[in-house]
């Protein structure tokens, strides 16, 4: 058997299967084994290329210089440039327009499933002072995945004391907040509550980018800390669905 037989015949295949795994990449057909199957051919059409470049070294310097003058080949410099010009537009994300068509492909993704209610339980109650208070606070559908911050107020809105922020960089969607918590501020005062989420399009929760961060802020006014439950009116709220503040 001949080496180089087994290298050129590996290459074709190897690159028949590197065609056919992009293409449907490209259609964004992304299941796990074809992203693997991609990779790992991938590597083996870089591994055999490098073989088929060594014994074929003769051929491509015929290809590049003239024997006569020894000048570079107006061929090597027209592949160069267009190597050049397209790795520049792929880099710079100008093609990103045709590397994304093959979206058009892709199978239409239904509504997401309802995934119900959850309340993450948080307990900010490290100060002595102050009134013992839980804030039982649930969002929107639409904001389902903000991440919730609360503020008190004075009435021109100075914010005098913070009585939880959310983790930042956690993962997934933040939760519905049921917190335990302090509050030193006397009423009357506004409880600030604001929403952050990161908007993603289609593509870029596929890759992982990060979206645009986006804040919805709210005030409730709070006229007194006497003990009991009290339901805040969101008659106006897109943030919350349902808001109960509970003074010990």
């Amino acid at each position: 058997m001949k080496k180089k037989n087994i290298i050129s015949l590996s290459i074709a295949f190897a690159f028949f299967v590197l065609g056919l795994s992009g293409i449907l990449l490209y259609i964004k057909q992304k299941p796990h084994f074809v992203e693997m199957t991609h990779t790992i051919f991938g590597l083996i059409f870089v591994c055999f290329a490098i073989f088929h470049i060594v014994n074929n070294w003769g051929s491509l310097k015929n290809y590049s210089k003239d024997k006569n003058t020894g000048s570079f080949k107006k061929e090597l410099l027209v592949a160069g440039i267009i190597g050049i010009i397209v790795l520049t537009l792929s880099v710079t994300e100008v093609l990103e327009p045709v590397a994304e068509f093959g979206r058009v492909f892709a199978p239409k993704r239904g509504p997401r499933p309802d995934a119900g209610i959850s309340f993450q339980e948080k307990t900010t109650l490290d100060s002595t002072n102050g009134i013992a208070t839980t804030i039982i606070l649930q969002k929107t559908k639409d904001n389902e995945a903000a991440s919730l911050n609360i503020e008190v107020a004075d009435s021109t809105g100075k914010v005098l004391e913070t009585l939880y922020t959310a983790e930042k960089n956690t993962r997934g969607p933040g939760a519905n907040l049921i917190l335990s918590t302090k509050i030193s501020t006397p009423a009357p005062f506004k409880l600030i509550v604001t929403g952050i989420s990161a908007k993603k399009s289609e593509e870029e929760e596929e890759e992982g980018k990060p979206g645009i961060e986006t804040k919805t802020q709210e005030s409730f006014n709070i006229q007194s800390l006497t003990p009991g439950a009290q339901v805040l009116n969101l008659a106006d709220s897109k943030l919350l669905k349902r808001a109960i503040i509970e003074i010990k």
